[in-house]
């Protein structure tokens, strides 16, 4: 089922709108990921920061603010209290802590690991999920050795500080540890999609009004002109060739199907200018055919008055002919010798075939002018083929030809004329006798196939070529040179009074193998069939 131009304009359309906004969608959520990203990056390094101006403060002002606690204590008793009050977790990590509960984590220890391997790696960050299942942002950077840090963790070695904890002898710059941050992220990625949500509500807005805006378009620019020149389209092929003013309007909106409007307006002039004249010449042509019908007429039953004449005039003399010379062949004369015989026989074989062609001829006039009326019976095919093998016996046996029959019994009737189908085999046998050498084969089959009852007959003869088997049914037409002489009468009068009965004839043949003629009849109803049983 074809769709209309307009539909499918806006499923092109409609697609390439939907895959850029969805594209700029994907890249719009993409970029509130990351900005959510810097956004804690930036937060988390600014507390880090913090915390270490924080420890700083606290190591130059330890002896003023309090001289039992270190920096690092107290910086972890602030961020303890700060993750109480914001959920934010500042931790102060080392691999070798003083404190166990500044302990690194995997994730710590792989960066104090890269921190004191590469003096220059100032941060790591990722995501993750806090062992309550929430997302979270990770971020560490490291502490290196300060002045204000040498008098607790310098030289010497193995000393005691003044909080009572071992001194590791570092010296400035050195690895004193890190800072670890963790922020939560539920409350910025739900900001995130609450901006996502809320363009994507936005994008799809504006994709509905695009897409309105653009079927409205095509509605009053597209659609409209093309109903309208199917409109005008229909009229003219339903005969309404004037076509006013106001039906064309619509197409002069565009440029486009203004230059159709103008052709329309064209044709539909040419068509009432040749429309005027239309009539006067229907009229002539039509008293030329009736002449030309009534001249067929004429000369066709001019022909069958002949052809009539002809075989009367020619049947007569014909029949006395065959009549006086086989009188003549059976010594009803007087005696005649052997070679007189052989003289009179040719005689009656040509006089046979002779009236054989006239009659021919005169069943083909009649039924090209629908004159042969058939004389349907209810009928058993294997009778008719029974008495067209008897007749045709002689024939073979003189010519030295095996003829057999192989009609199986209850077979479907047939309603036929049983002279006309009896005509068919006779000249279909004959044929198959005469194109069969000395010590051929002619045989009669006959079958169901499907609602038809098919009829064969086969020979061992010369065969036909491929470039023959439709010519054998032209009027006057024979397949080859070698074959013997004929009328060219007796397999287009077979066809002619097949076809007459509803059946077709065909035939299978191939040089130098036989021939098969084949030709069906419908079967007979059920109705039929009770009526010749009763």
């Amino acid at each position: 089922m074809s769709r209309s131009l307009v539909v499918k304009f806006m499923v092109a359309i409609t697609l390439i709108v939907v895959t850029v906004l969805a594209g700029a969608l994907m890249w719009d959520i993409r970029y509130q990921q990351l900005q959510a990203e810097n956004s804690l990056l930036v937060k988390a390094d600014l507390l880090a920061l913090e915390t270490k101006a924080k420890r700083a403060f606290i190591a130059k002002t330890s002896d003023k603010i309090h001289g039992e606690l270190s920096p690092s204590e107290v910086s972890s008793g602030v961020d303890a209290l700060f993750a109480d009050l914001t959920g934010v977790q500042v931790k102060q990590t080392n691999l070798n802590p003083r404190d166990e509960k500044n302990m690194p984590d995997d994730f710590e220890e792989q960066a104090l690991i890269a921190f004191k391997a590469d003096p220059d790696q100032h941060a790591f960050f990722t995501r993750a999920v806090s062992p309550d299942g929430q997302p979270t942002y990770r971020f560490i950077t490291p502490l290196r050795i300060e002045e204000s840090c040498l008098s607790c963790h310098g030289e010497p070695a193995g000393s005691v500080d003044r909080t009572g904890h071992i001194r590791e002898g570092m010296k400035l710059g050195d690895l004193a540890g890190a800072i670890s941050v963790t922020l939560p992220m539920a409350d910025t990625l739900a900001t995130a999609r609450t901006e996502t949500i809320r363009l994507a509500v936005g994008v799809l807005l504006v994709a509905v009004l695009v897409l309105a805006l653009i079927w409205f378009m095509l509605q009053r620019q597209v659609s409209q002109p093309l109903g309208q020149l199917t409109a005008v389209s229909a009229s003219i092929g339903g005969g309404h060739i004037k076509l006013k003013p106001e039906a064309l309007k619509p197409l002069y909106a565009n440029q486009e199907t203004a230059v159709v409007a103008d052709a329309f307006a064209s044709m539909t002039q040419r068509l009432e200018e040749s429309y005027s004249s239309l009539e006067q010449k229907v009229c002539e042509r039509t008293a030329q055919l009736t002449k030309a019908n009534a001249d067929l007429e004429r000369a066709s039953r001019h022909q069958s008055e002949f052809l009539t004449m002809v075989s009367h005039e020619f049947r007569t003399p014909l029949t006395s002919i065959i009549t006086f010379t086989e009188l003549l062949l059976d010594d009803a004369a007087g005696h005649v010798n052997q070679e007189q015989k052989e003289y009179l026989t040719d005689v009656l074989e040509s006089s046979q075939r002779l009236l054989q062609m006239i009659n021919d001829l005169l069943d083909l006039s009649r039924l090209d002018a629908g004159k042969v009326k058939l004389f349907r019976e209810v009928l058993d095919v294997r009778d008719l083929a029974r008495d067209a093998e008897r007749t045709v016996r002689p024939l073979a046996e003189r010519k030295g030809l095996t003829l057999t029959m192989e009609v199986p019994a209850h077979l479907p009737l047939v309603e036929a004329d049983p002279l006309r189908i009896t005509q068919v085999l006779l000249n279909l046998l004959s044929n198959a006798i005469k194109f069969t050498p000395e010590g051929g084969r002619v045989t009669i089959t006959a079958r169901v196939t499907g609602e038809f009852l098919e009829v064969s007959v086969t020979d061992t003869g010369i065969g036909i070529g491929p470039e023959d088997r439709e010519r054998v049914f032209e009027k006057f037409s024979q397949a080859g040179r070698d074959r013997p002489e004929g009328t060219g009468l007796g397999l287009p009068l077979a066809r002619s009074l097949v076809e007459l009965h509803g059946g077709q004839i065909w035939l299978e043949s191939e040089p130098g193998r036989g021939s098969t003629f084949r030709f069906t009849l419908p079967s007979c109803s059920e109705e039929g069939r009770n009526r010749s049983h009763g």
